[in-house]
């Protein structure tokens, strides 16, 4: 889409400017809405109350990681329009970013860095499991609560104690992403591939490990490197095990080449494309109508209650596009951080964290989320965190899996 906010959604940061933005201490809430003015409190203001994030803004998952910072800063202008933290006197967040590049050595980095350069009373990030992983071992390190909404069950072992996870975990993705074959076959023989990363393996063992207790039959099971450039050899594959259904454990780029490599070599069986980059509407963007009818999961729908939609228009207002996945649960993961400063009455990270711990809402933006209840059990597990099934239809990202939480019927692909 054309205009100057579609102009602004898509600006990339330098390294450089990104970072001596984020040195400035504060991103101040309301800055994509106000030209870049930051609004400096006054004297009699309380002190603000800094959270971090971390975001892949440049290298190959910058596109992602610009809508995360979006998003960031749109949560933060809702919770100080709606008068910041109270019980702080209405001290209002201030968000840190730094640009973790997509590169891990830099996430280790710029975690440190931000723990040990600013008062932090917590941090979010970082899209991607394998860096996730990462920023979480810092956090832990440093004692700050780290909120995420990466899926690898790995995030939840281990012994963390400042790491949170609202949203569903990898082997509740695959348990989903099972059942909605079901939904297509009755006796589904499915071909999985999936990227050899954090986020790829791990969706994928919950795919092998559950498959025969869900009546699939996987007929092939093939890693690949992630960000190939060639995946016609795979589709070779696919096309010669006999499957009837792909399931591709994907990031975006990844998948944009698989779908259009099968459409080339026509290869017309049902896919379901998990999360990653299947909930990007980027992704129907790139393919088109190739994507209508094409399953996925998540762990967050724009659809998924009313605060989910209002959320969602506000930022098609700013960006042209509804909110993705990952962006979305951001918003609903930064009022958690405020429930958790409300009720500590400070911004002590080891009492915010203590706070998350025993968080337990269910309404408002917090417990906007699948089923709309958050509690954290020892491990940092949300325990009513269940993903949903989405599917592309006209255009849009419709929920239609489990019947609980489906705002659509399904369309047969």
């Amino acid at each position: 889409m054309a205009g100057s906010r579609r102009a602004a959604s898509q600006r990339r940061y330098t390294r450089r400017g990104f970072l001596t933005t984020a040195g400035r201490g504060v991103i101040a809430a309301g800055t994509l809405f106000t030209s870049g003015a930051v609004t400096r409190p006054s004297t009699a203001a309380p002190p603000a109350v800094n959270i971090g994030g971390l975001y892949p803004v440049t290298g190959g998952l910058g596109q992602i990681g610009q809508g995360c910072v979006n998003a960031a800063r749109l949560a933060v202008q809702m919770v100080n329009d709606g008068g910041g933290i109270k019980a702080l006197g209405g001290a209002r967040l201030n968000l840190i970013l730094s640009d973790v590049q997509s590169d891990p050595t830099v996430v280790r980095t710029e975690a440190d860095r931000l723990i040990t350069s600013y008062k932090l009373s917590a941090i979010h990030g970082c899209y991607a499991s394998a860096l996730t992983l990462i920023a979480s071992e810092v956090a832990e390190r440093g004692k700050v609560p780290l909120l995420t909404g990466s899926s690898t069950d790995q995030l939840n072992q281990g012994g963390r104690r400042y790491t949170f996870t609202p949203f569903a975990r990898a082997s509740q993705f695959a348990k989903a992403i099972l059942q909605m074959s079901r939904l297509i076959s009755a006796q589904p023989k499915v071909a999985v591939v999936f990227e050899n990363t954090a986020f790829g393996t791990a969706t994928s063992k919950g795919l092998q490990a559950q498959a025969a207790g869900e009546g699939v039959d996987i007929v092939m099971f093939e890693p690949y490197s992630a960000g190939f450039t060639d995946a016609s050899p795979l589709i070779n594959k696919v096309k010669a095990s006999g499957a009837g259904m792909l399931f591709a454990v994907s990031y975006l780029n990844d998948l944009i080449l698989i779908v259009r490599t099968m459409k080339q070599m026509g290869v017309a069986i049902p896919i379901n494309g998990g999360s990653g980059g299947f909930v990007q509407p980027e992704f129907y963007k790139s393919v088109g109508k190739d994507a209508e009818g094409l399953l996925g999961v998540g762990h967050w729908n724009h659809d998924i209650d009313g605060n989910a939609s209002r959320v969602s228009a506000a930022y098609q207002k700013a960006y042209g596009e509804f909110i993705f996945e990952y962006a979305g649960g951001l918003i609903a993961q930064t009022f958690m951080i405020a429930d958790a400063l409300e009720r500590a009455a400070s911004p002590d990270p080891e009492k915010v964290r203590d706070a998350l711990a025993s968080l337990d809402v269910s309404n408002g933006y917090a417990a906007m989320c699948p089923g709309g209840k958050v509690k954290f059990d020892q491990t940092g597990r949300n325990i009513y965190a269940h993903p949903v099934g989405v599917q592309w239809q006209h255009g849009d990202l419709v929920t239609v899996f489990p019947k609980a939480d489906a705002r659509a019927s399904l369309m047969k692909p």
